[in-house]
């Protein structure tokens, strides 16, 4: 490749070759967001770039660059050893930083000058977003979407999970979010994802769909924890076809503790729950994190779903296309995907 290339000159690449992002920003700016996949190798961690940049801030511009050369110097035999590393994995690396600017080009220079095959990305991360906003609208609208609605603890993710294992095509909004879409949807998970980590997460999802394809999502509000979903994706979905997915009481419950209730997150649970009293009686609220905490946590579950959750669900309830009872996500997949083929034949 070219020592700096464009964005979409690396998607024309990545036909042809394994190529690897290398984000070297710090992990702080990483973490926030960044190009799906690309590793982080800093050229400054969390506390030195803030130390650089307190020093640029106060007029010490040659301390601040001095500081952040010794530094960097000091880390260089590990950032050889991991650049190594990911060349058994990549014919080709692309290293980023904000905007194309110091710290790409002084890593990018020396590793170039010890002949590794690398490019730096023109514009950077920031060029990597322009690319992104241009496009993200025009790829997401491309499908027609097929949303599955229902009850929470109804098993709809699972069976999305299972559509995907038999081929289809789906969009999981909330696998891109990190977060399950309710109030304590991010129990048991990391950090939920940034704005523009959802956006880029949802721009890979749509890479490959083409014109008029089925794509199985789950209905959700328009927004999921700290994110919101794209006005132009939104109605899309909304346009499409419908199916609603019923299960019996039992297997909700089940389905919600294995998806929120893990070895030793009771306190984590507990504490949760204390979002739910500007909506519950306090004192109630404190009987379900005591039940918890004793280890009855499918009686509160089962208490939530029928007295707080299902009274306030009201999803297309007159507007299904398919309605099915799920007692198994596998032949749940299986009925959906047999109407989706009647449909198409007809």
């Amino acid at each position: 490749m070219k020592p700096i290339i464009m964005y979409e000159e690396v998607v024309l690449e990545k036909e042809n070759k394994k190529i690897g992002f290398v984000d070297v920003r710090s992990p702080k700016e990483h973490e926030f967001s960044t190009i799906p996949g690309a590793v982080n190798i800093p050229v400054l961690d969390n506390d030195a770039r803030e130390t650089v940049g307190t020093l640029y801030v106060n007029g010490q511009v040659e301390e601040a660059k001095q500081y952040g050369v010794d530094w960097a110097s000091s880390q260089l035999p590990s950032m050889y050893a991991r650049y190594q590393e990911l060349l058994d994995q990549y014919d080709e690396l692309v290293i980023f930083c904000s905007r194309g600017g110091m710290r790409s080009n002084s890593i990018f220079s020396l590793l170039k000058a010890m002949g590794l095959p690398v490019s730096r990305l023109n514009g950077g991360y920031k060029a990597y977003r322009h690319y992104i906003n241009e496009r993200l609208d025009a790829e997401l609208t491309k499908a027609t979407f097929v949303t599955l609605y229902g009850l929470s603890g109804s098993g709809k993710t699972e069976i999305l999970k299972e559509l995907s294992k038999k081929g289809a095509n789906i969009l999981d909004l909330e696998g891109c979010a990190n977060h399950r879409g309710s109030m304590l949807g991010s129990i048991g998970l990391s950090e939920p994802h940034s704005q523009k980590a959802f956006e880029s997460l949802l721009f890979e999802a749509s890479q490959g769909w083409q014109e008029g394809e089925v794509v199985f999502t789950e209905g959700e509000s328009k927004r999921i924890g700290n994110v919101v979903i794209p006005s132009s994706l939104f109605s899309a979905i909304k346009e499409g076809k419908k199916v609603y997915i019923d299960a019996p009481l039992d297997l909700r419950v089940a389905q919600i503790h294995r998806d929120y209730v893990k070895e030793d997150n009771q306190k984590e649970l507990s504490d949760s729950l204390g979002a739910l009293k500007a909506f519950i009686n306090e004192e109630r609220v404190k009987l379900f994190q005591k039940q918890v905490m004793s280890g009855d946590v499918d009686l509160v579950i089962e208490s939530l779903l029928v007295s707080y959750y299902d009274p306030r669900y009201n999803h297309h309830k007159s507007q299904r296309d398919l309605t099915l009872v799920s007692y198994d996500a596998k032949k749940t997949a299986d009925n959906i995907l047999e109407w989706q083929k009647e449909r198409e034949q007809n």
